[in-house]
This record gives structure tokens, sequence and C-alpha cells, in this order.
């Protein structure tokens, strides 16, 4: 197991000391300029300074400052120091200062060099993705384009390839291959609640980020599946009482885990296309593939490919053995070689 920590280096609470330093004694403290102020002192009536999501408990660190930099590497070689972990998780990355992750980078790469960086960033985040600031972020274009294709029903099979396709694109591969890939969390409501509670459709979105390259992660509560709207509602404890939850649920969870040990998911290229209406994603890796089928059509749809094979490690939910149907809400994911002319 490894521990990777929240860090929060866009704001602090306004009992920190070194901003109750500033609300005493304005200018005149040591750490007037850790905060954006306007003003001798911060007011709260109306608020004078830069906040979180304009909280007025919650004032902006001036991540441009260098001991502002400096205060918060110490923190970050500190957990490794002590408590050896093993990445951070960095919330509302793309409001902090491009210098400090630079820098940020730097004293924790050399502190230890596996220790991953995973940023919070909601949007594209090219700019922090060319090596020098975050190793990934949490994969919200994924979140976004599944909930279109399975919850809302915005996307048919051809343009959600197209939609992954675009937002795959955007990074190198080695980036795409260190996403963190997610269909929920605690600043989201429930995927299970926004497809209207229906349980094949969360599970063929699993399925897809089970295939899909980057990292895994699973909100606390999907394997019940738990429901939750808007925060903090989506922050429901942990109903521990219910903990078997859906049988059928836990067991379709870790059959698609045990799939992430296939060399083909691990390693393997990405092609995305649509096939019969069918969301088809392929993952090849020297000369074998895997295949992830998808119906988020209204009628059943029999596969055609007379090639499909269904090995001991395959996986499916709603689909038929005896008639080669798919039906709707649907996945099926097989293996098999690819052709010598696509091996190019």
């Amino acid at each position: 197991m490894r521990v990777v920590l929240d860090a929060v280096f866009n704001h602090c609470s306004s009992s920190l000391k070194q901003f109750a330093d500033v609300m005493e004694k304005g200018r005149k403290s040591e750490y007037y300029r850790w905060f954006l102020i306007e003003g001798d002192f911060p007011e709260t009536e109306p608020c004078n300074y830069e906040c979180f999501a304009a909280c007025d408990y919650m004032p902006k660190l001036n991540t441009a400052n260098r001991q502002v930099q400096d205060f918060l590497i110490d923190i970050g070689l500190y957990w490794i120091r002590e408590a050896d972990i093993d990445g951070w998780r960095l919330d509302v990355s793309d409001e902090v200062s491009h210098d400090f992750w630079r820098r940020f980078r730097k004293a924790i790469k050399n502190q230890k060099e596996d220790c991953v960086l995973i940023g919070e960033n909601w949007h594209d985040a090219y700019a922090y993705l060319r090596g020098d600031q975050f190793d990934s972020i949490m994969n919200y274009s994924f979140t976004k384009a599944c909930l279109d294709y399975f919850a809302w029903d915005r996307l048919d099979a051809k343009a959600m390839a197209e939609r992954l396709s675009g937002n795959y694109v955007r990074n190198t591969e080695p980036v795409n291959y260190m996403m963190l890939n997610l269909l929920d969390s605690h600043d989201t409501l429930r995927f299970y609640t926004e497809t209207g509670c229906r349980v094949n459709r969360l599970i063929a979105a699993l399925a897809l980020e089970m295939v899909y390259p980057g990292a895994v992660c699973l909100y606390y509560g999907t394997e019940i599946p738990m429901e939750g709207g808007y925060d903090p509602d989506s922050r429901r404890c942990f109903p521990w009482e219910e903990s078997a939850g859906d049988i059928d649920l836990v067991a379709q969870i870790r059959t698609l885990s045990a799939l992430r040990k296939n060399p083909v998911i691990r390693y393997g290229t990405l092609r995305l296309s649509e096939e019969q209406g069918l969301l088809c994603v392929r993952r090849i890796y020297k000369g074998d593939e895997v295949r992830l089928f998808v119906n988020m059509t209204e009628s059943p749809v029999e596969m055609k490919d007379t090639n499909l094979k269904l090995p001991e490690t395959a996986a499916w939910n709603l689909y038929s053995t005896t008639n080669n149907q798919l039906e709707p809400e649907g996945y099926l994911i097989v293996e098999g070689q690819i052709k010598k002319e696509e091996m190019q």
C-alpha cells in the first residue's frame, strides 16, 4: 500500500498564526505579504483580501512570495522525511504560482524520486504537465465525458470516442498513463446518483475506467453503491451497517480490478472508435489486444465479430453467450491477437 496525502497550499485557515499576526499588526506584520490584502489591515466586511470560494475564513496564500514557498516546501518535505509518504494530491493546484510548483517539484523529487505529484485541475492542464510541475492531474475531463455518455445521454458512441480522443491528445503519453481517472469525488455528485441510480450504467462506466489508460480512482462507497447529491451530501459517512452492499456490484468490481494486472491494459496503446453503435475501446500491446464494447443504445446489439473470444479473464454485464447479444447498458471485455497489418 502507498500513502498519498492531500496538500492545501492555495489557502489556509484564518486561524493560522501568520494570518492572525497580520490581523493584529497589519502592514507592520512580517507576514503581511504572505497574503493578498488591499489595505493596511485585513477586513471581513467587506472582505478586502483574496480568499478561497469567497470564504473570508480561508484567506489565499501569496504563493509567489519566496517565504511562503519555503514554508510550504518545508511541509512537503517534512511528511516524506518523518512518515515516508508516497505522494501529494495538490488542492486547487491551478490557482497556485507556477514558479512555486517548479520549486516544489524539484525539492520533493530530490528527497524521494518516485513521490507522485497529482494536481487538482478541472480543466486543460497542459501548462502544468510538461515535466517541470505535476506528474498528472485528477482527470475531470474523463469524468465529464462519462457523465455525458453514461448519465445524461448527451453523447452517442461516436461522439464519446471523439471526446475521449480529443482529451487524450492534449497530453504526452507518459502523462496519460499517469492520469488519475475518476467518476466522482468529494467535490461532485455521486456518479450513481447522476445516472438516476441505474447500477448497470455505473458498472459500464467502471468497465471503461478500468480499461482506459491511467490510474483508477474509486471513491469510497461506490461498491455499495452509495448515493449523494451536491456537496456536502456527496461526503456522507460510509454506512458500515450496510457494508455488504450490492454483492453483484462488488463481484463486478473485483473482476474488473483483476484485469488491471493484464500487461495489455497496463502498457497497451489506445484506440477509440464506434462499432455497430457501440463504444469500442482497444488496448494493444506486443500483438495482443483487449477490447471493451459498451452498449448505451436502446436496443440489443448482436456482436458480429466472429473472432471474439471469451477467455477466463473476460468480463461482461448484460451480455448473452447464448445469442451473442449485448443488451442496453451492458459491456463486454474480450482478449485476442491483432491482425498483422495492425502491428505497425
